[in-house]
């Protein structure tokens, strides 16, 4: 994936998107913040950041934990899928999984109660692999 798929839309996405993309764990736009203004030498409004994040995740090059209120720059943005996202309550670490028939599950159960569904997101807890085994 290239390292600044928002450059069309001027150098701050672009570097907003590479900051982003440098994260291991999901970041928060105040964690996105900080880095660009040490990058660049100058504070950076979280609520600037918050924009750009959000025109991300319409795009699809990021993913937004609900939860924590951090992003995730998109592996792979070509494919949309619900999302399912397994969450470390230990390390922080989160995995991003396309599983379409648990999103199909999700969204028929819901459709039969009348519900219309917009954006599944769906966040497991627990503990990561790399966590328990240490």
């Amino acid at each position: 994936m290239s390292s600044s798929p928002m450059a069309s839309n001027g150098p701050r996405c672009a570097q907003v998107f590479a900051i982003l993309a440098g994260f291991a764990n999901p970041a928060s736009a105040y964690d996105v913040a900080e880095r660009v203004g040490s990058a660049f030498e100058r504070r950076v409004a979280p609520n600037s950041i918050y924009r750009i994040l959000d025109l991300f995740v319409a795009r699809n090059l990021a993913l937004r934990i609900e939860s924590r209120n951090a992003y995730l720059a998109n592996n792979h943005p070509g494919c949309v899928h619900d999302c399912i996202f397994l969450i470390c309550d230990d390390c922080g670490a989160t995995t991003h999984i396309d599983d379409d028939k648990t999103a199909r599950t999700v969204r028929n159960a819901a459709s039969r109660d009348g519900f219309l569904v917009k954006r599944p997101v769906i966040e497991v807890r627990g503990t990561s692999t790399a966590s328990h085994q240490s």
